[in-house]
């Protein structure tokens, strides 16, 4: 009966000392693979040739919340250039992301805005490899 009242403890010790860093490795996987598809969806929106090198994209994430910042700074755009960005991002992002865009307003300054995303639909899952024979 000792014995197993010892099997218990050192169980119970094992699981205390290995779970947490095991649950927290989990939430930081959740999270980066999070911030992967949202920068994945954020990129796929903005990826065009003529918007190449007037784009810097930042993806935060939180650990232990769902909700997400994307800020997005744009430099030499037109000013339509910049609302298509902005219209395109606010459908695809779900609705717990936050979207910050800086933009020129004029020649000598930037403006941040926060804008709601719209979009109804979750993120899409990471890609996977077909099994398809031929």
């Amino acid at each position: 009966m000792e014995a197993l009242a010892v099997l218990g403890r050192v169980v119970m010790v094992l699981a205390l000392t290995l779970g947490m860093p095991l649950v927290l490795l989990t939430l930081l996987n959740v999270r980066d693979r999070r911030q992967a598809r949202l920068l994945s969806t954020v990129l796929d929106q903005t990826g065009s040739r003529d918007l190449r090198g007037s784009i810097a994209v930042q993806v935060r994430c939180g650990v232990l919340s769902r909700r997400s910042v994307v800020r997005v700074h744009i430099v030499a755009c037109a000013p339509n250039a910049v609302w298509d960005i902005i219209t395109r991002l606010s459908e695809r992002l779900p609705p717990q992301v936050r979207l910050q865009v800086t933009a020129p307003v004029d020649r000598h300054g930037f403006a941040t805005f926060t804008v709601r995303t719209i979009g109804r639909h979750r993120l899409p899952g990471p890609s996977r490899p077909s099994f398809a024979t031929g």
